[in-house]
């Protein structure tokens, strides 16, 4: 893994969005990065224009698509987006509402490649199709899988990829909170206003029954990932530990730990659970957590 990166073209505009085109030099191997330029505080990327960014990259890359099904059997599929890589800032400002003491301090990371992740949290009928059960409390076919433990939810990302011949994997924290927030840097990855939440997560406002929901109802981010904040928890693969203010490439957390951490949410929770920061873990499972996945690419 390059440890040393230089630009070598400048700036590319796509979309109204700039977007620095890094580069490891010739005799390290990595993978091209492209990294949003600077945006202002209150203005995350919309959709369409993070969709450019990431069909851009994709082409420059050779990849082919920025977003891939897998067959899971008996007519159930997992779609999956293309996240590219970049550099993010990782936490939260320690003026941010509704901060914890455990989102900082801010630190600069660099996601060296590209992945696919899945573009909805893991339904009961994938998890079935999978696992042959389904554990979940609010069933539902299309609703996310719950009750899931850290241990289940490797299993199942194990015999996914056995199944397919491919990675299937957790994220890592960092992978996590770098899809979620998109190219963001605001609470949240659609801004700071927090009366819009409900445009694009469930969440106890608009949860008056302890109850999931079927996946992708809501708006999805700027990467096309739905629920990625509310509906149900998601595991991430990273023991649970406090952040170093060092510069970082590819973090994957604590070698050990007595908890693995969570991300986004789930629908009982209060506002300030959904900021795109925000931090938690769990020993064991409860029926606010689920997960979604991540798909290795090999190449680039």
């Amino acid at each position: 893994m390059a440890t040393i990166l230089r630009i070598v073209t400048g700036v590319l505009a796509v979309a109204g969005i700039l977007a620095f085109v890094v580069q490891a030099p010739a005799d390290e191997q990595t993978s091209t990065i492209v990294r949003p330029a600077s945006q202002p505080a209150s203005k995350p990327f919309d959709f369409q224009e993070a969709r450019n960014v990431v069909a851009s990259y994709a082409k420059q890359a050779g990849i082919k698509e920025i977003q891939v099904s897998l067959d899971m059997g008996n007519k159930v599929t997992m779609k999956l987006a293309l996240i590219p890589p970049g550099e993010f800032l990782m936490g939260s400002p320690k003026t941010e509402e509704g901060r914890g003491d455990n989102e900082g301090p801010q630190h600069e990371v660099i996601i060296s490649r590209s992945f696919y992740m899945g573009v909805f949290e893991v339904t009961q009928e994938q998890y079935e199709a999978i696992i042959g059960k389904n554990p979940s409390n609010f069933r539902n076919p299309k609703n996310p899988v719950e009750q899931v433990t850290w241990a289940d939810a490797v299993e199942f990302c194990k015999k996914l990829s056995q199944k397919t011949g491919k990675t299937v994997r957790l994220p890592t924290e960092a992978e996590w909170e770098y899809a979620c927030r998109a190219g963001s840097k605001t609470r949240f990855f659609f801004g700071d206003d927090s009366d819009k939440l409900g445009d694009y997560a469930w969440y106890f406002r608009n949860t008056p029954k302890p109850e999931t929901h079927p996946v992708g109802q809501k708006n999805p981010n700027p990467w096309g990932l739905y629920d990625i904040l509310g509906n149900a928890w998601e595991w991430c693969s990273d023991f649970n530990g406090a952040y170093d203010d060092k510069k970082q490439t590819d973090p994957s957390g604590p070698k050990s730990g007595e908890s693995r951490v969570m991300r986004g949410g789930c629908r009982g929770n209060d506002v300030r659970y959904f900021r795109s920061a925000l931090r938690d873990a769990c020993a064991v499972s409860d029926y606010s957590i689920g997960f979604r996945v991540v798909l290795e690419i090999k190449k680039p």
